[in-house]
C-alpha cells in the first residue's frame, strides 16, 4: 500500500503540470502562472504543516554558520515548475517527465560521489554507472530516436534539442533541491517545515520576478481570464507532492520512495499523452518499443538508487 501511495504521489507531477499549463493560458505568462500556483501551494502547505506540527510558521533558528545554499531549494523548485509549464505543450507529457529523470540521475550520482550539500558520500560503482547508461538507453527508445525519417528530421532541430536539454537541466535542479531540502530538514528537525520553507522562498523569488518583469507584472495586474475551476489546483497538488514524499521517506526509505514515485510519474505521463491531455493530439496506445524504453528507465533508476 505504501509503494502504491508513492506511485500516486509521483502521478501528481504530470497532472500538476497539465493543470498549471492550463492556468498559464488564462494568465498569459509561465512566470505569473507559477507565482499563482506557488501562492496556493504555500497556503496549503502552511495549513498542512500547522495541523501536523501545531506550528503554522516554522521556527527558523538556523545557526549563523549555515551555508548560503540552504535556501537554494526554493529557486530550484521555481525552475522545475516553470520549466514544466513551458515544456508540457511543446514536448508532450512523456518527454516532459522522462527527460528530467536523466538530469536527476546525473546530479544524484554527482551529489553522492562528492558529498555535495553536506550529504553523506556514497560510492558510485560500476553497477550504478551501468544503471545510468540503462536510463539513457531507455530515454532514447522513448524518444524513438532514429526509428523513422520523420523522427530523425524532428530530432535534428536545434530548438527541439534545446527544449530537451532544458528538461535535463530541470531534473538536475530537482535533484539539487532534494539534497538541499534534506539538509534543511535536518537543521530544522522537520522535513515538513523544510518543504514549507522551500515553497515560501520560491514564492518570494517569483514575487520579485513578477514585480520586475513588465510582461508578468501586466499579466497579474490585468487579472486572470476565466477558465475551468480545476486550473487552480496546481498549487494544491504541489503541496501534497512535497508533503507526500516527506511522509513516505521515513517509512519506505529514500530509494523505494523515489522509484515508486518515478514509476507513477512515468505511467501517468504516458496515460495523459495517450489521451492527448495538454497537446490536443490523442496518440493512442504506446508502441511496444516505447513501452520497453519506459521499463528500461524504471530499471535504470532502480539500479542507480539501490545498488
Amino acid at each position: 500500500m505504501l509503494v502504491l501511495l508513492a506511485m500516486l504521489v509521483g502521478a501528481i507531477v504530470p497532472v500538476q503540470t497539465a493543470v498549471n499549463t492550463r492556468l498559464r493560458v488564462s494568465v498569459g505568462s509561465p512566470i505569473a502562472a507559477t507565482f499563482l500556483s506557488f501562492a496556493i501551494a504555500v497556503a496549503v502547505a502552511t495549513a498542512i504543516s500547522g495541523l501536523a506540527t501545531a506550528a503554522v510558521i516554522p521556527e527558523l533558528s538556523l545557526p549563523a554558520a549555515e551555508p548560503w545554499w540552504i535556501w537554494l531549494g526554493g529557486f530550484m523548485g521555481v525552475m522545475f515548475i516553470a520549466g514544466n509549464i513551458v515544456l508540457f505543450p511543446q514536448l508532450g507529457p512523456v518527454q516532459t517527465v522522462i527527460l528530467p529523470i536523466l538530469g536527476q540521475v546525473i546530479m544524484g550520482l554527482i551529489v553522492d560521489a562528492l558529498g555535495l550539500f553536506e550529504s553523506p558520500r556514497v560510492s558510485v560503482g560500476a553497477l550504478r554507472l551501468l544503471g545510468a547508461v540503462v536510463v539513457v538507453s531507455g530515454i532514447a527508445m522513448v524518444l524513438e530516436l532514429g526509428r523513422d525519417a520523420r523522427t530523425a528530421a524532428n530530432a535534428s532541430g536545434a530548438r527541439l534539442w534545446g527544449l530537451r536539454a532544458l528538461g535535463v537541466v530541470m531534473g538536475m535542479g530537482s535533484a539539487t533541491q532534494t539534497a538541499v531540502n534534506g539538509h534543511l530538514g535536518r537543521v530544522l528537525g522537520s522535513p515538513l517545515q523544510a518543504g514549507q520553507v522551500s515553497l515560501a522562498v520560491g514564492l518570494l523569488i517569483l514575487l520579485v520576478l513578477v514585480l520586475v518583469l513588465p510582461m508578468d507584472r501586466r499579466a497579474i495586474a490585468t487579472g486572470v481570464t476565466p477558465g475551468p475551476w480545476w486550473m487552480w489546483l496546481g498549487g494544491v497538488l504541489g503541496a501534497f507532492f512535497v508533503f507526500g514524499g516527506a511522509a513516505l521517506v521515513p517509512k519506505l526509505g529514500t530509494g523505494t520512495t523515489v522509484i515508486g514515485s518515478l514509476t507513477g510519474t512515468i505511467i501517468c505521463g504516458q496515460v495523459l499523452e495517450s489521451l492527448g491531455v495538454g497537446t490536443g493530439k490523442r496518440r493512442g496506445l504506446p508502441t511496444p518499443y516505447r513501452l520497453f524504453g519506459l521499463v528500461l528507465v524504471i530499471m535504470g533508476v532502480a539500479m542507480v538508487r539501490l545498488l
